[in-house]
């Protein structure tokens, strides 16, 4: 009997500090998660705020105050970068994305489907994202890719594009100017604005843009944004979306996901 006794009061007890410590996982999820939504709530007004004033004629490009610094800092702040990649190195997922610096359907994924992404994946270190640059539409491709080089090699290539994206003009309308290069760059939290421009006039530049190019074409990516999704380490597969919405990209990043080895 005694013994009984004392394993029902240990079975009591051992129930009650696993109720206990659910209890607590739950508040921990549930304040990580509201601190989540509060974050991503901040984002999204700035988002907007950022898009009304990218979105009109007054931009970076017209000589107006770069648009969406603020919010670009915070979106991406506390995220490792390394080269072309963004988010943790040991992610069980990876994305690639091909983009063009010109292009309006990357600026659409960019501005509005990304931020979302990072915050739901990027942010937990469950994805990592590359970026390889595609210049073809014209000069001004070729000049933002290059100076996307350059802040590459002191691993803020992730911070110029959303900044390129959130101050995008007309498509070959001689926008990207020398002028206008340095203010987005001058707006980058640790950048060394001189050294990143020295560093897009070298043949390492032009050498990230060609092989940017070659992969492209060995992947089959004839448009852009195009996108490869796989496990990290494995070959990664064409990805073709339905849209262009965060909806789109969570079931296949979930799925691979819920299979990671």
């Amino acid at each position: 009997m005694p013994l009984r006794s004392a394993q029902r009061h240990n079975s009591n007890r051992a129930r009650r500090a696993t109720a206990e410590a659910e209890r607590r996982a739950g508040a921990d999820r549930r304040r990580s998660n509201a601190a989540l939504a509060a974050l991503a709530a901040i984002l999204v007004v700035a988002a907007a705020v950022a898009l009304s004033t990218s979105k009109t004629r007054a931009t970076a490009a017209t000589g107006a105050p770069v648009a969406g610094a603020a919010y670009s800092r915070a979106l991406l702040a506390g995220i490792p970068q390394q080269g072309l990649v963004l988010g943790n190195p040991h992610a069980p997922v990876q994305m690639v994305e091909f983009a063009d610096l010109q292009c309006p359907y990357c600026d659409e994924f960019a501005t509005q489907t990304l931020p979302q992404l990072i915050l739901r994946y990027v942010r937990s270190g469950r994805v990592s994202i590359e970026f390889r640059n595609l210049s073809f539409i014209g000069a001004d491709s070729v000049r933002a890719a290059r100076i996307a080089a350059g802040a590459a090699e002191q691993n803020k290539l992730w911070n110029f594009v959303d900044l390129m994206y959130l101050n995008q003009g007309t498509e070959n309308s001689g926008y990207v100017t020398a002028t206008y290069l340095h203010r987005l760059l001058a707006t980058i939290p640790g950048l060394d604005v001189d050294r990143a421009e020295r560093a897009s006039r070298l043949p390492e530049a032009a050498a990230a843009l060609e092989s940017a190019n070659q992969a492209a074409a060995a992947s089959g990516v004839d448009a852009t944004p195009s996108f490869l999704i796989g496990h990290t380490g494995d070959s990664l597969a064409l990805f073709q979306p339905s849209s262009l919405t965060p909806r789109a990209f969570a079931g296949e990043l979930n799925k691979l996901i819920g299979g990671q080895r």
